[in-house]
């Protein structure tokens, strides 16, 4: 079974979401890569925060809790507690103004070894940042037909490798072997998201040798992960 990246979707391990405790839960549970959502304030500020309201470009960061928001982390505090740590971010952009508040930040911090970009990433397609981003695709039901996935399939591989991008990003149930396979053959690594605490599911996309999966148990999926290894010696 090909190793894969262990994602702890943000609020991992029962804690509050896009929180420095979703964060640590992660890291500590062993994952590989952190999820966090960012959105830009009014005066480009990176935040986590996921949501459409309140709208974070309506205020500045300092306006934002005056205004009677719930406070927000910023994305340079996050970052700064996990530079050089083996971790690597994924930053699950909500909207085009946070690329350039969270590049900002990555610039500054000269963390780019460290972070990936989903989300809202057209906009980067043939930029110096493209290999940056796993390119979420659209929801692809499991009931269709088989030549549509498969030209489904081949077009997005086709456009991701012209936009530069890195990978696929996509809803677990959109996942066949065949989209592995043809993803293996452009190069480009293949993320699904959010896989529920079951071990029959982590069996299947992990022999299908997807390259990383998001889940809200990374402790649960690491030890099945050592279980499986230890299975095989």
């Amino acid at each position: 079974m090909k190793p894969y990246q262990v994602i702890a979707h943000t609020g991992c391990e029962n804690t509050p979401y896009n929180s420095i405790e979703s964060c640590l839960a992660g890291y500590d549970a062993g994952a590989d890569v952190l999820e966090v959502d960012v959105r830009a304030t009014k005066d480009d500020i990176a935040v986590l925060f996921h949501d459409d309201e309140p709208n974070t470009l309506l205020h500045t960061a300092e306006e934002w809790t005056a205004a009677g928001n719930e406070p927000v982390e910023q994305l340079e505090t996050v970052l700064r507690l996990f530079l050089e740590k083996p971790v690597a971010f994924n930053l699950d952009l909500k909207t085009a103004e946070a690329y350039d508040a969270a590049a900002a930040v990555v610039d500054k911090l000269n963390a780019w070894r460290q972070v990936y970009f989903t989300g809202v990433t057209d906009h980067l397609a043939k930029s110096d940042r493209a290999r940056h981003v796993i390119w979420n695709v659209p929801f692809m039901t499991p009931d269709m037909p088989g030549e549509a996935y498969e030209a489904k399939v081949s077009s997005y591989c086709e456009q991701a490798v012209q936009a530069g991008f890195a990978g696929l990003n996509l809803h677990y149930e959109s996942v066949r072997p065949v989209l592995v396979e043809q993803a293996a053959k452009h190069q480009l690594a293949i993320w699904i998201y959010t896989l529920p605490a079951d071990e029959a599911l982590f069996r299947r996309y992990a022999g299908m040798g997807v390259d990383g999966i998001s889940v809200y148990e990374p402790s649960t999926c690491i030890k099945l992960q050592k279980h499986w290894s230890h299975d095989a010696v």
